[in-house]
This record gives structure tokens, C-alpha cells and sequence, in this order.
């Protein structure tokens, strides 16, 4: 009978941690999916960054270079790489978009971008970097 019960408190402890794992809704902070290298990401740099970024720099983030350019390539001028996959706090690029001003200058030169648009590219770096 000892047994028994405790099987049945094991199992229901496996239930009840199950459970209270449940997602639930999505807040605002936090994105259901995972980002999109070319829905999500590409879109950012074509909007803000290729009217500078076909050569400057020596990156050129237009859709056909852009992820060769970026993804553990070693930046340009700073120590460290462009994109450090799961890792965007030592990132070159995120810490150029994030307003640290921890490599200089921020991107885009003279603009910012949305935070919504700084979360993306964060959250695809911290997902990986994966060319998706």
C-alpha cells in the first residue's frame, strides 16, 4: 500500500509541475515564435541600413550578402565578431543598434531604430543567428 501511495504522490507531483509549466498568453515582452533571419531580420536592414551599408564599413547588408557578413565574421575596426550567435550582449551589432555606444557611434547613423526592431534583431541573435 506504501508503495502505492507513493507512487500516486510522484505522479501527481509530475502532473502538477507539468502544468504549472504552461505558457499561458504571450506578453508583450516577450515574442511567441522564433524570429525569421529573412521575414523578420532582412526587412530591418532594407528599411534601415542598405542606403549606407552596400559598402560602408566594408558590411553590406543587402539580402544577398548580409548573413555571410555578419555571422561569426570578425568586425570591421572593433575586437570582436559582427554576430556571435546566442550571444547578442557581445555582439558588434547589436551593441551598434542598442544605444550603448559601446563601438562607437550608433546605428543607423543619425536615426535609431524602434525598440520593437532592436528586440527582433536581439532576440534572432540570442535564438542563434540562424539563417532562416
Amino acid at each position: 500500500m506504501k508503495k502505492i501511495h507513493l507512487s500516486l504522490i510522484v505522479l501527481v507531483s509530475i502532473i502538477f509541475f507539468n502544468c504549472s509549466k504552461d505558457k499561458g498568453p504571450v506578453d508583450d515582452n516577450q515574442q511567441a515564435e522564433n524570429v525569421s533571419f529573412a521575414n523578420d531580420v532582412q526587412p530591418i536592414f532594407d528599411q534601415n541600413c542598405t542606403s549606407c551599408h552596400p559598402s560602408s564599413g566594408n558590411l553590406d547588408l543587402t539580402s544577398a550578402n548580409s548573413y555571410s557578413q555578419l555571422v561569426n565574421v570578425d568586425a570591421s575596426g572593433f575586437s570582436g565578431k559582427r554576430v556571435v550567435p546566442g550571444d547578442a550582449d557581445h555582439s558588434v551589432l547589436f551593441k551598434k543598434i542598442d544605444g550603448s555606444g559601446a563601438y562607437g557611434s550608433n546605428m543607423p547613423l543619425g536615426g535609431s531604430l524602434s525598440a520593437t526592431q532592436i528586440a527582433t534583431i536581439k532576440q534572432w541573435i540570442d535564438e542563434g543567428a540562424n539563417n532562416n
